[in-house]
């Protein structure tokens, strides 16, 4: 007899999306997000969003036609051949690596233009060792412990977002213009704007916890997505109601409640109180996404994908892969050292994270091919495309081939190694 024991409403589901998609990019981009096309940026959260949505689709579908754990390597892997996935998987993999380098250094700029701690701009190295011993230590204890910073973190990041929205009434203003001249800018803002909608994809592994199963897949991603973007939306708006658009630029969404004209020193413990939750949440969202690449890395390993897996793949006490935490702590510190600047960082993470999606959109293309279903191969033509102008946007971003490096080295690298793997795979079975 079938049971939902230990299975999730669809209401559960589409809340713990947003939970994962709704991060700490958001309290960083509405900044340059402003900065690039004044009164206008507050649409780039729906008219992205809408670019995204075919992608978003897309990469939904893959769950459904390729039910099971692994995630791009597993979706690529059934829909054209392991290679594909390996390339996939590892790609998702450098670009979120470059995420967490990312955040880190939105933290560290955080520290320094909020607190004061100028030694951070005359000496980063120090801060970038500090983050990097510290995020690998952290990984070493065990998963039940870091789960449960990540629910404090929870309830501090809606926290200011749900405040701001609330008090869109109390601060609205009929006679605030906005202006659409600008809305040609917002192209500046693409890499910013869907490296805050990253993570809908972490959804796509739970298929098999839904009582309505995997087909409810898609329906759950997609009203998360939704949901996120009119969250966005609101945030971006209360803010400019709240603060304008100069002032939003100028000093980001942390310093709202100086602007919300209350006492001195009513004003100093609310401002307190947001800052410390979003340079938490700053820095729980490394957490979470060091975890996340740790997780990938080891699954690699686990697999024997990779040189050294058997040393990647060796657990602690804490059943935690040490050699794999080591390893990510030793590239965070890297790309932090020599990479300093955060769109470029946003943008490495875009174009891995892409690369990743436009193979899982090849396999569902193929598939839906050989299944003869018209409509939905036009719609992951669509989201071909869609892919295709996030990818260049965050390309134009990055000043040279230079700064590409770590990601086209990463990636040769990742190749040579699976080529390896595969030989002595062959090797053995002969």
């Amino acid at each position: 007899m079938k049971t939902d024991s230990g299975k999730i409403s669809f209401f559960s589901a589409v809340l713990m999306s947003v939970n994962i998609m709704v991060g700490a990019g958001i309290f960083y981009a509405v900044g340059p997000m402003t900065g690039a096309a004044g009164s206008s940026s507050f649409l780039g959260w729906p008219l992205i969003g809408l670019l995204l949505f075919p992608v978003i689709w897309g990469v939904s579908k893959a769950a459904q036609l390729y039910p099971g754990e692994g995630g791009f390597y597993h979706y690529c892997s059934s829909g054209m051949n392991p290679t594909a996935g390996f390339i996939a998987h590892w790609g998702y993999l450098l670009g979120f690596i470059a995420s967490a380098a990312s955040l880190a250094a939105v933290l560290r700029s955080g520290l320094v233009q909020h607190t004061g701690l100028t030694i951070l701009v005359e000496h980063p190295i120090l801060f970038n060792a500090a983050a990097a011993i510290f995020y690998t230590l952290i990984q070493l204890l065990s998963v039940t412990k870091i789960s449960k910073i990540q629910s404090i973190a929870t309830l501090l990041k809606v926290t200011p977002i749900l405040l701001v929205i609330g008090l869109i009434v109390a601060y609205f203003q009929p006679n605030l213009s906005f202006s659409v001249s600008a809305l040609s800018q917002l192209g500046s803002a693409v890499p910013t704007v869907i490296f805050a909608f990253w993570g809908f994809e972490v959804c796509c592994s739970i298929g098999g916890l839904l009582k309505d199963g995997p087909q409810k897949v898609s329906s759950v991603i997609l009203t998360g997505f939704f949901v996120t973007v009119g969250l966005y939306f609101l945030f971006h708006v209360g803010l400019f109601y709240i603060m304008g658009a100069e002032q939003l630029a100028a000093y980001g969404a942390v310093s709202f409640p100086r602007f919300l004209g209350l006492s001195p020193s009513l004003e100093v413990a609310l401002q307190t109180a947001v800052l410390g939750a979003i340079l938490f949440c700053w820095a729980n969202s490394i957490l979470g996404m060091s975890l996340s690449n740790i997780s990938n890395l080891y699954f690699l390993a686990k697999k024997k994908m990779i040189v050294g897996d058997q040393l990647l793949s060796k657990l602690n006490r804490n059943e935690r892969p040490t050699y794999s935490v080591i390893a990510h702590g030793v590239i965070l510190f890297l790309l932090l050292t020599f990479i300093t600047d955060i769109d470029i960082l946003f943008s490495l993470t875009n174009l891995g994270v892409l690369t990743a999606f436009a193979l899982t959109l090849a396999s569902v293309f193929l598939t839906y091919v050989r299944q003869k279903k018209i409509f939905h191969v036009s719609a992951t033509l669509l989201a071909f495309i869609s892919c295709s102008i996030l990818g260049y946007y965050s390309w134009i971003k990055i000043p040279n081939l230079y700064y590409t490096l770590p990601l086209i080295i990463g990636m040769l690298v990742g190749v040579i190694q699976f080529t390896l793997k595969k030989s002595q795979w062959s090797v053995a079975k002969a």
